[in-house]
């Protein structure tokens, strides 16, 4: 009986005492990780015409991670560039323009996009003749009549395009060769070429120069260019500025021969020997 006394003196001074086994105060839960900034990230800064890209919006949080949030996104210019509730920037129109998002009240730093033509591809059609300029040698052919000025003749181009430059072939009547060149800022393509021709043993020095022309929808191409001939052991030279009248993108179709070629490349080795 003594001892059933001590054990239970001994037990109330243990709860009394607060002991080791008594209850514990709640553990408080961590705290929700917030937003502290916010980045776009995309995998190009350029796009062609009518081009997507889905941008991502990504959250860096209060804990050091980060993790992809959901936002309101916007485009300083829609005729540049869309972007819907996703992210999805689509190119409308040449130029550039920033692309922006928002969430948690934060705003990432805009990024800016470039859209450009989409060039690449085989272009056929015509241009017309607009002007017919000699002087030196050259004035005493009939070169300006032979080509005068209204005269339609067939046009075939073949562009690779990287980015903002363009190399490829341009067929002018049955006159063919190399050009080169870059897309401005406007969407507009200049391209430059010099490249000799020979007909019947006679060698004429072709430059394609002051070359502009453009398109809106990668499918129809407007524009001029000027032609610039001359031939060894003759003064001067001759040269035509052309405008584009309907060029279209077209399937793989042959750059020469062209259907109504003139064989320009004839009258002007004729005009020579005069």
């Amino acid at each position: 009986m003594r001892w059933n006394v001590a054990a239970v003196l001994l037990s109330f001074g243990l709860v009394a005492c607060g002991g080791s086994d008594g209850p514990r105060s709640p553990i408080s839960p961590s705290p929700t990780p917030s937003t502290t900034a916010l980045v776009i990230t995309s995998s190009t800064d350029l796009l062609k015409i009518n081009q997507s890209e889905t941008f991502i919006l990504t959250a860096t949080m209060s804990d050091g991670s980060s993790r992809p949030a959901a936002g309101t996104w916007r485009s300083d210019s829609a005729a540049v560039a869309t972007v819907d509730s996703n992210g999805r920037v689509t190119g409308a129109g040449s130029g550039e323009t920033s692309i922006s998002a928002e969430s948690n009240g934060l705003r990432a730093a805009p990024r800016t996009i470039r859209v450009l033509p989409d060039y690449q591809g085989r272009w056929s059609g015509d241009w017309r003749v607009g002007g017919c300029t000699t002087d030196g040698d050259w004035a005493r052919s009939d070169i300006c009549r032979e080509v005068s000025v209204g005269m339609v003749l067939p046009f075939a181009l073949a562009l690779t395009q990287d980015r903002d430059t363009a190399a490829g072939n341009v067929t002018i009547d049955d006159v063919a060769g190399p050009v080169q060149g870059s897309i401005r800022s406007g969407g507009q393509l200049g391209v430059t070429g010099a490249f000799p021709l020979t007909d019947d043993g006679i060698t004429i020095d072709v430059a394609v120069t002051d070359w502009e022309t453009t398109t809106t929808d990668n499918q129809r191409m407007t524009g001029r260019f000027a032609l610039v001939f001359r031939a060894a052991g003759l003064q001067g030279s001759v040269r035509f500025d052309s405008e584009l009248r309907t060029v279209t993108k077209s399937a793989a179709t042959p750059l020469s021969p062209l259907s109504g070629s003139r064989h320009l490349r004839r009258l002007l080795a004729a005009a020579t020997r005069r």
